[in-house]
């Protein structure tokens, strides 16, 4: 359930700035996509935040302030979420 509302907390970030957003798990030095919203811009990613074995990634510079300030009051809600 948990799992669940963090994901859609995401998805209202991506509707509230239109800015790429995706959540990947981090597997060892690599991260594995998870799932994302908004059109691929083919811009170098940003990880904006990261709980757990899970980051949180933009795609380009707008809005980027804003965004990490809500990823942040995300993931301090959501910082026991550790299971695939």
């Amino acid at each position: 359930m948990e799992k669940e509302i963090f994901i859609s907390e995401c998805e209202r970030i991506y509707k509230k700035y239109g800015t790429r957003l995706w959540i990947a798990e981090s597997l060892g030095r690599r991260w594995s996509y998870l799932t994302g919203w908004g059109e691929e811009r083919f811009l170098p990613p940003k990880l904006v935040g990261k709980t757990g074995k899970y980051g949180i990634f933009i795609e380009g510079e707008d809005h980027e302030e804003e965004i990490r300030e809500d990823v942040g009051k995300i993931l301090s809600r959501f910082s026991d979420i550790q299971e695939g």
